[in-house]
Formats: C-alpha cells, structure tokens, sequence
C-alpha cells in the first residue's frame, strides 16, 4: 500500500519512500494530518455519514469526511447501499478546519 503523509511539509513525490509514514504509523498525537498532505493510491471505503460521505483506509479505525467535488459525486452517484462492501483505491488532498482532517478527492478507482 502506498501511503504518504506530508508531515514535514516537504513534497512527499520528493522525499525517499523511508521518509514517508503511513497514516497507520502515526502516533496518536499526530493524528490529525497537516493542511496540504497527499494520499496517494490508499486502500479503503466510503460509508454515507449524515449528508456526506467518509472514507475508511482499509486495516486501521482511520477515517475522513470527503468534502464534496466532482469526484465525490461520482462516487456517490455510483454507490448503492449494498456497495459499502467495494473497495476503492483513492488519492486525494487532506484539508483540516477545527482540528479534523477532510478529504479533498483528486482521483479515485475501485477496487478489483
């Protein structure tokens, strides 16, 4: 799985792959990711949460509101509510407001 986590603010397709922790190596005090952090290519599902969507990465309890866009609105077009069970492999922008992360989507496949 291709995680990566702008922490440092450097540009994580410049930093060495051992520079860049996955959002399951953070510690509990990093918990909430820095305003510009990529993911790139992570694992996991959407869930409908109020009127929004959130994405679960795959393997941790990690989750993310997804602010709307265009790739969100096909995602939810696409999605049906015995699709919760598919998997999608998404890259997306982390935006934060009031201490908690949002996802910013900028490119997202299922999963096969």
């Amino acid at each position: 799985m291709a995680v990566f986590a702008n922490l440092g603010g450097d540009n994580p397709m410049t930093a060495g792959a051992s520079e860049r922790p996955s959002l399951t190596q953070m510690s509990k005090e990093e918990s909430v990711l820095r305003e510009g952090t990529s993911l790139t290519e992570v694992k996991g599902r959407f869930k409908k949460l109020g009127e929004r969507l959130q994405f679960i990465e795959d393997g941790t309890t990690k989750s993310f509101k997804c602010l709307e866009n265009l790739c969100l609105q096909r995602i939810a077009t696409n999605q049906h509510d015995d699709d919760r069970k598919v998997t999608w492999i998404v890259s997306a922008k982390v935006t934060e407001f009031n201490g908690e992360n949002f996802l910013v989507l900028e490119k997202a496949v299922r999963g096969r």
